[in-house]
């Protein structure tokens, strides 16, 4: 996969060749509507399955002119929404058993297959039946639409905050889970009637705990396009077929969010959002110790190293950081700034995070699982009211000279006030 990291790299010479105006008015839809005579069922009405709002509802719409945006609980590059989640749900008392696409503008599902005997059990060569199957896809043309090639990391990026979304929510519920990223994405892409503008990157399993003889499905899904228009990227096209021939660890123990409880994780899910700016006021050691409980450690698990700037943390030494160890000290507000594009954001915080991973490491499950924690980090710093704002553009160079290492470049993370 390295191919396609240093491709998508930005350097100060290949910036100045950046494309810098965006018409807004050709961007495509970012939600997948399946046509009307398919069968809905709202949330609301199903005790047992409104925690599915949690994956991506509508927390805040933002209103320019005539145009609305609507902002929902998990962030995305840009605003642009390409993950996609279907759901294969049984044992669900009242309701239908089956496989739907979940609706997040009007926290519906749309009921596109009616399981009998056959199963998406079959495709993972799962022994037992699962109460849940949630699936993530990606549709690439949302994201390339403003970033070009570069938008195969944002995709990543994007499958790692929705993931944890989706983590958070099962946590809400108290269900156990099991992550998957190792199938057979390219026979479910055919069967689901993909095209290769949408492919599907991990599934998640709550087990019903009864044994099952599953059966491939008995017929293809309906084929309906995710955007309203196209412009195919033969890059991403290839990107995600490499995609199928990356191998990854379990990564299921993964336990946070432990210290809110189920009224606080709520409440904050409701009022997370990306911010725009910081007034540069100072946070606390405490704080600090709080957002990134663990992370540093489980991190290095998954192997990734995580460096951080400490512009305004009271009570920690000022400088740069390689997980908890000071490497120099000093103020670097106005690199941190040049660092993350020029953008303010970057040196303007308390601290600014940088996710990386050595090259041989698995390239897309770093990459996704640095989204991951930084959803935690993001939801942790929305508890105490600290603000966040992920960063995808940054000097790749500039940033590995700037800490001295080799490794990728993955994800720049400004928490602050």
């Amino acid at each position: 996969m390295q191919e396609f990291h240093k491709k998508t790299n930005i350097t100060l010479k290949n910036s100045f060749e950046q494309t810098q105006f965006i018409d807004w008015r050709t961007q495509p839809q970012v939600y997948k509507t399946y046509p009307n005579f398919f069968r809905r069922f709202f949330l609301d009405n199903y005790a047992e399955l409104k925690f599915i709002k949690n994956f991506g509802k509508i927390t805040y719409t933002k209103t320019y002119k005539k145009d609305e945006v609507n902002l929902r609980v998990n962030p995305s590059a840009g605003g642009l929404y390409p993950c996609e989640i279907y759901i294969q749900i049984r044992a669900v008392k009242g309701f239908l058993s089956g496989i739907y696409h979940y609706e997040a503008l009007k926290d519906s599902l749309v009921l596109i297959h009616e399981l009998s005997n056959d199963s998406l059990e079959y495709y993972f060569e799962k022994p037992s039946s699962q109460k849940f199957i949630f699936l993530i896809s990606n549709v690439y043309f949302r994201s390339s639409w403003k970033y070009e090639k570069r938008a195969s990391r944002y995709l990543l990026l994007d499958t790692g905050h929705q993931l944890a979304s989706i983590y958070t929510a099962l946590k809400l519920e108290n269900l156990n889970y099991e992550f998957c990223f190792d199938f057979n994405k390219e026979e479910l892409n055919k069967v689901f009637g993909f095209e290769s503008s949408e492919f599907f990157q991990l599934a998640i399993f709550v087990d019903n705990k009864k044994e099952i003889k599953s059966k491939k499905l008995r017929e293809k899904l309906v084929s309906v396009s995710p955007v309203d228009y196209i412009i195919k990227n033969t890059f991403i096209e290839e990107f995600s077929k490499k995609i199928n021939n990356e191998k990854f660890q379990d990564i299921s123990s993964l336990n946070f969010l432990e210290e809110l409880s189920k009224e606080e994780l709520q409440n904050t899910v409701n009022k997370r959002r990306s911010i725009r700016a910081f007034k540069q006021e100072a946070i606390f050691k405490e704080e600090f110790d709080f957002i990134l409980k663990d992370i540093f450690e489980v991190a290095t698990t998954l192997n990734i190293e995580i460096f951080f700037i400490n512009y305004n943390i009271v009570g920690l030494i000022k400088g740069i950081y390689k997980n908890v160890s000071l490497l120099k000290s000093g103020e670097y507000m106005l690199e941190g700034e040049k660092l993350a594009f020029n953008q303010k954001l970057g040196g303007s915080g308390a601290f600014t995070l940088f996710f990386t991973s050595k090259i041989k490491s698995n390239y897309v499950q770093t990459y996704i699982l640095s989204g991951f924690l930084a959803h935690i980090i993001n939801l942790r710093a929305a508890y105490l009211n600290i603000g966040c704002s992920g960063l995808g553009a940054y000097f790749d160079d500039i940033c590995q000279d700037f800490l001295k290492t080799q490794n990728n470049i993955l994800y720049l993370q400004a928490v602050g006030r």
